[in-house]
């Protein structure tokens, strides 16, 4: 049943799968409101309206347009080349498609951490309060990043540098939000495989089988990422702190070479740095936690008050540099 979409927007599988027992149309708003209701096991009208955003927004795409939801925080190396020179990022192409207003679902979210105090013990709550973070959060970092490259494009290596440096900032905290559910942890992908090997050579090549596919898959060369590259990919804990973190850096740290240098981006020697570090990680050992960690209410908190919140005034300084 639909199986490469399993193990996220759990609302579409509810629904979908009841479709099959409807004889009458669905009246969705109804419907919404009733499966806040059946996820946390009460009714806060709070709740309900933060899903009804959602239902208005984020899954209510109607614009016609082809849905490429690509997020730059895990695919920022996605940002089209022409030879060396960074094509400019007005083009509609460069850009992931948004159907809807950001501010909206920024205002779903205040809504679910202000119920937070009386659904924080609810499992299925923390795991969509960390989802829904991590969505606002991501979109926040796509803006980052653009505004990143627009630094570049104005030869600005001190705003180029203050921020990306937010930028992986951004990727550490996400790292620690996700950490706070068990439905977003790195180690329990990793250590499923492991188990199913009867020997340490298989236990090996399972754990590469797990990390391969959730990074570069396998046909690449030296210079050359594999057209599969991030197909599998997962805002996870642990991925985000060791792989997608150091991956970004490598970009920003050419990016701020070109501008010191004065030379074109090294657009070659760039992706033998990346597709070196994926082999590499593919490769490596280290363990991952199997189990949550941290208050996932405190810590969207902290985020939304952090990045989102406009009477903060260490949000003014980032919006500034923004």
């Amino acid at each position: 049943m639909s199986m490469e979409g399993i193990e996220q927007n759990p609302i579409v599988y509810d629904l979908m799968s009841e479709m099959a027992f409807q004889h009458k149309k669905v009246d969705v708003k109804a419907w919404v409101d009733m499966y806040s209701t059946r996820r946390y096991g009460q009714t806060l009208p709070l709740i309900q309206e933060g899903w009804n955003v959602l239902y208005h927004t984020i899954y209510n795409c109607t614009d016609g347009a082809y849905v490429s939801t690509w997020l730059i925080l895990i695919t920022c190396f996605r940002l089209p080349y022409s030879g060396t020179i960074i094509k400019e990022i007005t083009d509609s192409f460069d850009r992931p498609h948004l159907w809807y207003p950001t501010s909206e679902v920024i205002y779903a979210l205040e809504l679910f951490i202000t119920s937070g105090d009386e659904l924080s013990r609810c499992n299925t709550y923390r795991y969509d309060l960390v989802d829904l973070t991590r969505q606002v959060l991501a979109k926040y970092a796509n803006e980052l990043f653009f505004k990143v490259i627009e630094a570049y494009q104005s030869h600005d290596i001190h705003g180029m540098t203050l921020l990306s440096q937010r930028f992986l900032d951004l990727v550490e905290d996400l790292d620690t939000l996700l950490a706070c559910h068990d439905g977003f942890l790195l180690g329990p992908w990793l250590e499923s495989a492991k188990q199913l090997a009867l020997n340490e050579e298989q236990e090996r090549q399972f754990e590469w089988n797990a990390r391969t596919q959730i990074t570069m898959w396998f046909d690449n060369s030296d210079e050359e990422a594999s057209l599969l590259r991030d197909y599998g990919n997962k805002y996870w804990n642990g991925l985000l702190h060791d792989y997608y973190g150091p991956r970004a850096a490598i970009y920003f740290k050419y990016l701020r070479e070109s501008l010191e240098s004065g030379e074109d981006f090294k657009l070659r020697g760039w992706r033998r740095e990346w597709i070196k570090l994926t082999n590499e990680w593919q490769k490596r050992r280290n363990i991952f936690p199997v189990e949550s960690s941290g208050d996932a209410l405190n810590t969207s908190r902290w985020l939304f008050n952090k990045y989102l919140n406009l009477s903060n005034p260490e949000t003014k300084l980032v919006l500034e540099l923004n």
